[in-house]
């Protein structure tokens, strides 16, 4: 249940939809496992993109506002459950560069894209009044922990 929460500069609706399209086949690519049980349709219908845009005068860095530091700034909090570092270690490098893409940071300027992980229990998130710990029998949970090492 992969859910991004990008800040970044405000931009068209149109293109906040392409980018969600791009960053859901991205996540889709990176957290899908055959073994898993879960088809990549149901993942994608589980992968949630929601964007936080900031204004010009309501994002500050060292002071400054982006566009004073001729680059935007860019930060993924991306929330799955059971993230072991490698996994983690895997997102932010293919990540990274597409978010830079997606976002026109100027090759070199990746320290502008940051991405801060939320990885919880599976017994700490519910949906639909059950835990997710209840919903996903224990055979994927552990080869999720297993595979994603």
């Amino acid at each position: 249940m992969p859910y991004l929460r990008i800040t970044c500069p405000e931009t068209s609706a149109q293109r906040r939809r392409a980018i969600a399209a791009r960053l859901t086949d991205a996540v889709n690519d990176i957290f899908w496992n055959p073994r898993s049980g879960l088809s990549r349709d149901d993942l994608r219908e589980r992968t949630t993109v929601h964007f936080l845009p900031y204004g010009p005068e309501t994002l500050f860095i060292g002071g400054r506002i982006p566009a004073e530091r001729a680059a935007p700034d860019v930060t993924v909090e991306l929330s799955d459950w059971s993230m072991p570092v490698r996994m983690q270690r895997r997102i932010a490098r293919e990540l990274t560069p597409i978010l830079a893409r997606l976002f026109d940071v100027i090759p070199g300027d990746e320290d502008n894209v940051n991405l801060r992980f939320h990885s919880y229990r599976p017994t700490d998130f519910a949906v639909g009044g059950r835990l997710l710990s209840d919903i996903v029998p224990a055979v994927p949970r552990i080869l999720k922990r297993v595979l994603s090492r």
